[in-house]
């Protein structure tokens, strides 16, 4: 059965692997966007990564906004857009420093201070709401990226699902990101049973990132099942 509990843990453990302690001290300050994705169920947020600091991380973290009412409308909202092909939302924190989302920093940040936009906040999004508090839940991953070149790609691309709860409804995946260049690519998937898969490995054949149809060949689902939410590579090179 799908366990996010453990599934954190577990890139959690991965990630103390290989990122030294001395890494939490680093300085990340800048203004991270994010895209925003969820349901009813709960929220999501995964900054923007860029191979240059302050922006090589990738984090995905789960949230919930201070004020009931905002965190309700905006849920609402994203189940209603749930199966609407043009479903991209981004927030837009306070400058802060990236790396106090590290899971072992000495002082890590439990909340945020937020816009909201429909669609791309630097590509003609329109703000839904400003200067709104949101807590953070927990972080679910946190990946400095290697910024050096010429580096061998992997033959396969690893897409981590991320839920709610372990009874959800609404499922996502997110390609996790190695050395460049990359994709950013998140999606959400309609209607199945992920009991028994917390990620997918999908063939890239030399691409950046899977297509929708070996994404569905893979999880033995229909293209239609798969909504493309975000898909970024310019900003990865």
């Amino acid at each position: 059965m799908f366990k996010p509990k453990f599934l954190t843990v577990f890139f959690i453990a991965i990630v103390n692997f290989i990122s030294p302690v001395s890494h939490a001290n680093d300085s990340h300050f800048g203004m991270h966007g994010m895209t925003l994705f969820g349901s009813n169920e709960g929220l999501f947020a995964s900054h923007l990564p860029m191979y240059h600091q302050p922006h090589n991380i990738q984090m995905v973290m789960q949230f919930h906004f201070r004020d009931p009412d905002i965190d309700k409308a905006i849920k609402q909202k994203l189940t209603q857009q749930s199966s609407q092909s043009d479903q991209l939302w981004t927030i837009v924190p306070k400058p802060f420093d990236l790396m106090r989302l590290h899971p072992i920093h000495t002082n890590p940040l439990n909340q945020l201070q937020i816009d909201v936009v429909e669609g791309h906040f630097e590509r003609g999004g329109s703000k839904r709401y400003s200067d709104q508090d949101i807590v953070i839940d927990k972080v679910i991953v946190f990946s400095e990226l290697s910024m050096l070149t010429d580096q061998n790609k992997a033959p396969n691309a690893q897409y981590l699902v991320i839920a709610a709860n372990a009874e959800s409804q609404h499922h996502f995946l997110i390609k996790l990101i190695e050395n460049r260049p990359e994709a950013d690519h998140l999606l959400r998937v309609l209607n199945h049973d992920f009991s028994t898969q917390s990620q997918v490995t999908v063939p890239l054949n030399g691409n950046l990132h899977s297509s929708i149809d070996a994404l569905a060949k893979s999880l033995s689902i229909k293209p239609q099942q798969l909504i493309e939410i975000y898909l970024e590579t310019g900003e990865l090179q």
